[in-house]
């Protein structure tokens, strides 16, 4: 079995074996890895990003850019996992990105500033060797091994969260399909009504959801105009719907 370390020699062999590419971007369907390597003083090289198609791509662009950017083009962010947080723990640990398989977990003790992330539904195994590093093997290769200079006692902190965040998700979709049948009547004119009425994404229906929420919590206060309300959301977005 090959290994690969992530130690300095490690990362820059694979920096020598990948490209840089300006539009580096994370990919949800084959993204599994991306490294911060920021403090390296490789050319160009701030973010390095393992994927199972594109191989290895170099990017300047710091992993929490490439993280917020990735979140955005989700269809919710990090409003969902913030507030599942809340109710278990007294202060809000590291974020992770959890939503349908998608489970994009930090490595480090911290998230606003650059670190590196793992795609957990990516993994097929993983073991720690000693108290500072772990063992990664993929689901698309199991022949290769990635070991990684971790904090066992952060990593498991925010496997943790990662895993109560998901649980509780799915708690709740299972609630819904308990109380919303997912077999549509047969009754043709509620059929042909159904194809009348415009497709409403998941993303908008966040986004009028949480307008009318601001909206009925400031009524009172005398915010009453629609501006105002668009403010307050999209700060609100803008401060708690991204790392």
């Amino acid at each position: 079995m090959e290994t690969i370390s992530f130690d300095h020699a490690g990362l820059v062999k694979l920096y020598q074996q990948g490209y840089f590419d300006a539009d580096a971007y994370l990919d949800k369907q084959t993204l599994l890895l991306v490294w911060d390597c920021h403090d390296l003083g490789l050319k160009n090289c701030r973010s390095l990003i393992l994927d199972t198609k594109r191989g290895i791509i170099i990017s300047d662009k710091e992993t929490t850019r490439l993280v917020n950017q990735f979140i955005k083009q989700q269809p919710v962010g990090l409003l969902l996992p913030r507030a599942l947080v809340g109710s278990f723990a007294k202060k809000t640990p590291c974020l992770p990105y959890v939503w349908g398989k998608i489970l994009l977990v930090p490595l480090s003790g911290y998230t606003r500033h650059a670190t590196s992330w793992v795609r957990l539904d990516h993994v097929y195994y993983d073991y720690f060797s000693d108290p500072d590093h772990i063992t990664f093997i993929f689901d698309h290769d199991d022949k290769t091994r990635y070991v990684l200079p971790i904090n066992k006692k952060t990593y498991l902190s925010n496997l943790k969260t990662t895993t109560t965040i998901y649980y509780r998700l799915h708690q709740i979709i299972h609630e819904i399909n308990a109380d919303f049948s997912l077999d549509f009547p047969n009754d043709h004119s509620l059929c042909n009504l159904e194809n009348q009425l415009d497709t409403l994404s998941l993303t908008s229906f966040l986004d009028d959801y949480l307008t009318m929420i601001i909206t009925l919590i400031y009524r009172e206060s005398g915010i009453t105009s629609a501006s105002e309300v668009k403010l307050i959301k999209d700060r609100l977005k803008q401060r708690y719907d991204r790392l």
